[in-house]
């Protein structure tokens, strides 16, 4: 009888130690889990608004739910910056006006340096907010195991 109250009591502890140890592995994993989305804007808005602007709201939800969210100017999409694309609207909404809109709810704005040269946009012709991205930003945004969405 004493060997299996023994054994029961070195099982319970060893539940106990086990128990201990995955508790910080779960919450770990937890913090790990992203809260934050990255729209990776390739489309050319002047040609594909709709897609701009699909990615432009899902970024605005995401902001809505309490989540972090960042939209990455990336190949054409640095054209939302071009001279002119002000104008630019799909079904009556004006895309600069949304991604300032986005901006003002705590969204944050990036553009892509080399994509930015390759359309021939500088960095003074870029909204009031919106930032030039550089490889640091980048790999930390990388390390924070981000969502991360193309239109």
């Amino acid at each position: 009888m004493k060997k299996i109250f023994l054994g029961m009591g070195i099982l319970a502890t060893l539940f106990m130690a086990c128990n201990q140890t995955a508790q910080p592995q779960m919450e770990a994993a937890a913090e790990q889990e992203s809260a934050e989305l990255i729209i990776n804007l390739i489309s050319d808005p002047t040609s594909d608004p709709h897609s701009t602007l699909m990615g432009l709201h899902l970024a605005q939800k995401v902001l809505a739910n309490d989540m972090q969210a960042t939209v990455f100017m990336n190949v054409h999409g640095v054209k939302l910056m071009s001279p002119g694309a002000d104008s630019l609207e799909f079904h009556g909404e004006n895309l600069q006006e949304v991604l300032k809109a986005l901006m003002s709810s705590g969204g944050t704005v990036r553009a892509c340096p080399h994509c930015m040269e390759a359309h021939d946009i500088k960095a003074e012709q870029l909204l009031q907010g919106v930032e030039v991205m550089n490889d640091q930003t980048m790999m930390e945004k990388i390390r924070s195991n981000p969502t991360v969405f193309t239109y």
